[in-house]
Formats: structure tokens, sequence, C-alpha cells
């Protein structure tokens, strides 16, 4: 009971501090913003933030984590297996999310994003797709798609995201170079 109560705290903390982040990020600069300012503005001590995260990037990709592990889950849960139902769950959850996408974006944190879809197009190539994950071209297949896609959602969030989640993966999926 104890431990879960310390869980419950920490979540509670976790979501604070993140919240805490975001409100700074729409009224400064990212990289201007203190861990000072995060903890005050969340209401918790420096060493409550210094044992949840080492940095306010650890903040942002908890999130990311979360984001995309949903993802990943979700592909799992309904057993997804061709690519345009994985781009469309994936543009679902973008949705889902977008506030915390357009402020990364907002910030200039572009390659947040980035890293986590690489990770996650690393899981796709090796586990759903079964790809020789020692091939180099897998690699660059890998960076292409979180590319493509990163870039793409990028611009769907810019522009307000007036398409759907299925219009989206079919532009993704049908339009090759």
């Amino acid at each position: 009971m104890v431990r879960q109560n310390t869980l419950k705290k920490n979540t509670m903390t976790r979501e604070c501090i993140y919240t805490a982040l975001l409100l700074l990020m729409e009224q400064k600069p990212y990289e201007d913003i203190s861990i000072t300012e995060i903890a005050n503005k969340a209401g918790v001590s420096r060493m409550s933030y210094y044992r949840l995260y080492s940095s306010k990037d650890d903040i942002l990709e908890q999130h990311c984590h979360e984001i995309f592990g949903k993802w990943l889950m979700d592909i799992k849960v309904q057993e997804i297996e061709d690519k345009y139902h994985f781009a469309v769950l994936l543009f679902q959850v973008c949705r889902e999310h977008h506030e915390l996408l357009e402020t990364l974006l907002h910030a200039r944190l572009h390659d947040l994003v980035q890293k986590n879809l690489v990770r996650y197009c690393s899981y796709l190539a090796e586990d759903f797709f079964h790809m020789d994950m020692e091939d180099k071209w897998t690699d660059y297949w890998i960076h292409a798609v979180s590319g493509k896609f990163s870039m793409l959602v990028g611009r769907w969030i810019e522009t307000g995201m007036k398409e759907s989640p299925e219009e989206m993966a079919h532009f993704l999926t049908e339009n090759e170079f």
C-alpha cells in the first residue's frame, strides 16, 4: 500500500511538473526556463524535481515516450500489420496529443520528436515488420520513415490539422518519392 501511494504521488508530481513546464513554455523560450522556475510553478521542491528528472528535456522525453508507447500498444492490441493502419493510429495519437507536439515545435525541439520517432520506428522494423536490424538498409528505412513522418506531422499541426488521420495516413503511404 505504501509503494502504491508513493507511485501515485510520483505520478501526480510528474504531471504537475509537466504542466508547469508547458505553462512556462507559453510565456518564454524553452532555453530560458530554469529548473527552479519549473519546480516553483509546479509547487514542488527542487529535490522532488531531481528525484524524478535530471533535466528539462527528461520531462518532455517522458511524455513523448508515453505518446509513442501508446501508439505501439494500440498496434499490438488491434493486431495491425499494414503500414496504412500503423500510420492512421500514429496520426490519431498525434491528434490526441497535439498540444505537446505544438509546444515542442514552437520551442524548436523538433529533434526531440525525431529522436523518439526513430526509436519507435526501430521497434516497428524489428517487432512488426521483422526486418533485419543488422542490415544497413533497415537503418536507412528507419530514418527515412521517421523523418518523413515527423515533417508531415509538423506541417499537419502547423496548418491546423484540417485533414483526418485517415487522409494523412493515405497521403503518407501512397506518396513515395
